[in-house]
């Protein structure tokens, strides 16, 4: 235990965080990202996956663990995002953790200079 009388369990913190996740804070995002419907998001994803022509682009099947990271830290945060639907919210996120698993961070970086383009 710390002399402040908190765990000094990093599971602990960690899992005390997934309990209680944080309230949003209203404000600018920290990185600049375009207003944009999930189809555009998602088009612009896939192109980034796996180029090429759409009919040969299935529905992927990402990694639990990369699904709740591009949830959180993609979907949750976007601009645009209250506007789409469950299922789109769930596209989006499965291709965007996909995205991660092929490129990192490198990806989400590549998938904002698509969305600017526009």
């Amino acid at each position: 235990m710390s002399r402040d009388g908190s765990s000094g369990d990093p599971r602990r913190l960690i899992a005390s965080w997934r309990a209680r996740p944080p309230e949003p804070v209203a404000g600018p995002p920290l990185l600049p990202v375009p207003e944009a419907s999930a189809v555009e998001v998602i088009t612009a994803v896939r192109r980034l996956v796996r180029p090429g022509p759409p009919s040969v682009r299935p529905r992927p099947a990402p990694r639990p663990e990369l699904l709740r990271l591009a949830t959180a830290l993609v979907v949750d945060e976007h601009p645009s995002a209250p506007a789409w639907s469950a299922t789109d919210r769930e596209t989006v996120a499965e291709w965007v953790a996909v995205l991660i698993e092929y490129r990192g961070e490198d990806g989400v970086q590549a998938l904002l200079r698509a969305l600017g383009r526009g």
